[in-house]
């Protein structure tokens, strides 16, 4: 009798034992099954990430393409005077200012007087010209000078004239000063000779011209703005 009493609380102790090493596994179970569930979750996330990225990639691809065909090819004139060539705008001014009037005006307009700065740019305002002047002599003023250093030519961005990108007419620049003890210190663009490009002539500052303004190209939700 005392040894069956004895086997009671062992056979407790062993069901006991038995309860708990089943629900260990069962809670064993169930992290392992949660961790592979959230391994498969954090893979299944990594693939939609990969794939999210590249539809990123591709359509940052394609609006680039879509914003440099728009700006070939429409330009928001929101004057009539802008014109787009490339990735500048040019503002043909029809006002007869002084070299540094207009160079003041060019800058209210967050532009700056022309600066030319390869045979295509010269061809392209050349054609322009001819079609705003009348007379041979009649033109519009870059951004051209030499008021500093006599002979030292100078864009109005402070760089250097090109010696390999020169424009002058004929006998040009001869700092004529027949009208100004200064001589001719700044440039134009004239009609005269437009055939060969070869169209820049030196001119007193202070005489009255229209203008050419240059800036670059600025870019809309719709199109490249000039102006």
């Amino acid at each position: 009798a005392a040894a069956s009493q004895h086997e009671k609380p062992n056979r407790k102790s062993n069901l006991l034992l038995w309860a708990l090493l089943a629900a260990a596994l069962i809670i064993i179970y169930r992290l392992a099954f949660d961790k592979i569930r959230t391994n498969k979750t954090l893979q299944t996330l990594k693939e939609e990430k990969g794939a999210l990225q590249e539809d990123i990639k591709v359509l940052s691809e394609e609006t680039e393409a879509l914003r440099k065909h728009i700006s070939d090819h429409v330009c928001l004139k929101l004057d009539r005077n802008w014109e787009k060539h490339g990735d500048k705008c040019y503002y043909f001014s029809d006002r007869y200012l002084s070299w540094n009037e207009s160079r003041g005006f060019c800058e209210d307009l967050g532009a700056d007087l022309v600066k030319i700065d390869s045979r295509e740019e010269q061809e392209f305002l050349v054609e322009k010209v001819k079609n705003f002047v009348m007379g041979d002599w009649e033109g519009f003023w870059i951004g051209l000078t030499d008021s500093e250093v006599e002979g030292i030519w100078t864009w109005v961005d402070g760089s250097p004239l090109d010696s390999r990108m020169k424009f002058w007419l004929k006998g040009q620049p001869d700092n004529f000063k027949a009208s100004s003890a200064s001589g001719e210190d700044c440039v134009t663009i004239v009609k005269r000779k437009a055939e060969n490009l070869n169209t820049w002539n030196d001119d007193t500052c202070i005489v009255t011209h229209k203008s050419i303004c240059e800036k670059a190209a600025g870019t809309g939700p719709s199109s490249s703005v000039c102006g």
